[in-house]
Formats: structure tokens, C-alpha cells, sequence
């Protein structure tokens, strides 16, 4: 089956930019690459807090991943899970999602997919090299250089990155 995922990475705390890269988009499946808050964020009581609220929401489409800044969050006290790592069978590929703290572009665990998504840069990356296609998101809250708040959207055997207000970094077909 073949559908069309939003992957944000990064949001920092930023619901705004988070809740504008959801409405501007449709998608199946909605792929939280970690860092929902900054680094240090505790909270008792999550059940008033916008973006967990947010990510309740689409709790059917979820998948979240968990970030190095969300160490203090209790996911039992929100129902969502957070993988460290996982990779799925996605678009006719396999996938695998993770942060980006632990593995990344160079240092791959030892099993993944010709896919590998990950976010913690902040900055975009779509490229190709030995057969494996690598891509970040950016940050949807707190992007870094001169890039702007990006997502991705994977779609069919396309994927897109874009900014917040839909405009297209950089696309590859698949």
C-alpha cells in the first residue's frame, strides 16, 4: 500500500510552525523524528501541553521517535511510545527512522533500510550515496545555518522537503 507521510523533526517547543506544517499538508502517516521540547524540559503534567495534545490527536498515524532533548519526557503519562530506532516497510522501501543522535550519515547501525531518515541537525538533507537514500528533515521549530523551518513530505516514490508555507527545497523521485 502506498502512502503519503509528513516527517518533522525538531520541534523544540515550536507548536506554531509544528501546527502549520500539519494543516498545510494531507497525509496518512505523521513521523515525529524527536525533540519535541528543548533540551532540560520536565513537565508533571503533560495533559494541558499543546504539542502532546497535537500528537494525541493523530495517535492512529503516529509514529514518534524519540529525540536526545526528550529524555525527561514520561510517555506512559501521555499514551504515545517513542521508538529509539525502528525501520518499516514503507512506500515499497524499507525505512529506518531514527533521531540522529546516536545514528546518522556515516555511522548507520548495523541493520537498516535503503531509506535512512533521521533529524538532530536541524539542517535538510536529501542525497543519495551507495545506494541508500538519506534524508533530515530540518527542524520544523529551530532550524540552524541559513536553512528555514522544514518537513518532509514522502509520498509514492517521491520525496519532497519543503518550508513552512510550502515552498520546495529540494525533491527526489525514488
Amino acid at each position: 500500500m502506498v502512502m503519503k507521510s509528513l516527517i518533522v523533526s525538531d520541534i523544540h517547543g515550536n507548536y506554531d510552525n509544528f501546527k502549520k506544517a500539519i494543516d498545510e499538508n494531507s497525509f496518512d502517516k505523521l513521523i515525529v523524528l524527536g525533540d519535541l521540547f528543548n533540551y532540560g524540559f520536565y513537565s508533571s503534567d503533560l495533559k494541558d501541553n499543546n504539542i502532546i495534545n497535537l500528537l494525541q490527536t493523530y495517535k492512529d498515524k503516529l509514529i514518534l521517535i524519540r529525540g536526545n532533548c526528550d529524555k525527561y519526557i514520561n510517555y506512559e503519562k501521555t499514551n504515545l511510545y517513542a521508538h529509539d530506532l525502528i525501520t518499516i516497510l514503507f512506500n515499497h522501501h524499507e525505512v529506518t527512522l531514527t533521531h540522529g543522535d546516536r545514528y546518522s550519515k556515516g555511522f548507520l547501525p548495523s541493520y537498516h533500510g535503503d531509506i535512512f531518515i533521521q533529524g538532530h541537525t536541524h539542517i535538510p538533507l536529501l542525497s543519495k550515496e551507495r545506494n541508500i537514500i538519506y534524508v533530515n528533515p530540518g527542524s520544523v521549530g529551530n532550524p540552524r545555518g541559513e536553512s528555514s523551518a522544514s518537513y518532509v513530505i514522502f509520498e509514492d516514490d517521491k520525496i519532497t522537503i519543503k518550508t513552512i508555507g510550502n515552498k520546495i527545497i529540494k525533491e527526489m523521485k525514488i
